[in-house]
């Protein structure tokens, strides 16, 4: 028979086996995004969804998601890219989402999205010029994505000279498993953000979104109540959801430390905590002179690629005949940016491939530990162009015709499906 000190231990060991099995599902699931925001409006041109759309893509980039991002899109562009983010989802599955921040109209109970270089005179062109908000529901339902997020920064104020279409977006329903997010509630008007960079609300939403622990309602019910508060009533956003799960864009890492014997006389009591994660769930990191960031002083091992394999359900590459664990993981681009995703989620830590120019600042620093002979290829995140125009200090947002690849003191484009070549991360305060 069990005394009471081996109840709660045996109770703290299945918690502990509980939370280990909850955690690796959320660590390995696939996330994938399209962002678009579009503020280039001829008539009535907006200030900030250009911004809301690269921060937003930046954040979700660090909390895991694949992201496909279109800045001031025409509707050629957007229909493009619900395409390529129809085809993503149904290759990948897992978690989609999908923002929008720019002018959107309603007509006749239905949403349409307003892609830059419309010329919209009538109120029967907007189908015809729009983007159906519900196409990217469809798309996400013909992908047979089972976990979906849509979040519409859209109904900012009118952008036509006539006043055209309703006032505000009407409410939407999507399919089962969808999670729709308004930024104010259905036929209201919500605020851009006047001189700041960002609108009110996708201004809380990146807040929230650094907050670990909160479940995807909490962070829209913070996001609510933040928005409220600062537009004094006059914006309140709203959401509707069919989920029949639970979602963390950033999951809490929580400690179970085992019991202790208490004392006689003395309640019981099952402490918690918060802790970082281990160091050595990442590569060893070493700072570089005069840079902002920090890069791992080697490529990342078999060993190290390995354990995101298994953990993603994916199969990891052969290794050459002899070859160590320590020896560095040969995959292609998507796949170390895949990796890297999945290390930025299970530490809660933003690490990425380096873009170009900062791999070559480690380099001319001499903080990386390299093929003396200069043989190994490695990929940035940077889409290679002959000729340096400013792209290799920034990551593609795309599967780029060319990635720019280093090793030693050359540099050159690689063909992202290779899978012969090494790769290494960095990581950013």
């Amino acid at each position: 028979m069990m005394n009471r000190f081996s109840e709660r231990l045996l109770t703290s060991a299945i918690g502990l086996l509980l939370w280990i099995a909850v955690a690796t599902v959320a660590m390995a699931e696939t996330r994938t995004a399209l962002v678009i925001g579009n503020g280039a409006y001829q008539d009535a041109p907006l200030r900030n969804p250009a911004n809301d759309a690269r921060d937003m893509a930046a954040k979700l980039r660090e909390l895991g998601f694949q992201v496909i991002e279109r800045i001031d899109a025409d509707r050629q562009t957007m229909r493009q890219a619900l395409r390529e983010f129809e085809q993503q989802l149904r290759q990948q599955r897992g978690v989609g989402l999908f923002y929008y921040a720019g002018h959107g109209v309603q007509l006749k109970g239905q949403n349409y999205l307003i892609p830059v270089g419309v010329d919209i005179r009538q109120e029967f062109e907007i189908p015809d010029e729009g983007v159906d908000a519900e196409a990217v529901l469809r798309a996400m339902e013909a992908a047979g994505n089972g976990f979906n997020i849509v979040i519409l920064d859209a109904c900012r104020n009118n952008p036509f000279t006539r006043s055209l279409g309703s006032r505000g977006l009407a409410r939407m329903d999507g399919p089962a498993g969808t999670f729709i997010a308004y930024a104010t509630g259905p036929g209201a008007i919500s605020q851009d953000g006047g001189a700041g960079r960002n609108s009110p609300y996708t201004h809380h939403l990146l807040e929230a979104l650094n907050t670990p622990g909160l479940s995807l309602e909490q962070v829209f019910k913070q996001v609510l109540v933040a928005v409220e508060r600062d537009t004094g009533g006059s914006q309140i956003p709203w959401v509707a959801s069919s989920l029949r799960g639970e979602f963390y864009f950033l999951p809490a890492t929580a400690a179970i430390p085992m019991p202790a014997e208490p004392r006689a006389g003395t309640p019981a009591v099952v402490p918690t905590s918060q802790t970082a994660p281990p160091s050595s769930e990442g590569p060893e990191m070493t700072q570089v002179p005069g840079g902002r960031f920090v890069i791992s002083r080697r490529p990342v091992s078999l060993d190290a690629y390995r354990r995101f394999a298994e953990a993603a359900g994916r199969e990891a590459p052969s290794p050459d005949p002899g070859a160590n664990p320590s020896d560095l993981a040969r995959v292609t681009w998507q796949e170390a940016v895949d990796y890297a995703a999945w290390l930025a989620r299970r530490t809660g830590q933003a690490y990425r491939l380096p873009t170009e120019a900062e791999w070559e600042s480690a380099a001319r620093a001499g903080v990386l530990t390299t093929d003396p002979e200069g043989q190994d290829r490695e990929w940035t995140c940077s889409e290679y162009q002959r000729d340096y125009g400013g792209q290799e200090q920034r990551c593609a947002n795309r599967l780029p015709e060319a990635a720019a690849i280093r090793g030693g003191h050359w540099r050159a484009g690689a063909d992202p499906l290779s899978d012969d070549l090494g790769f290494r991360l960095v990581r950013t305060p």
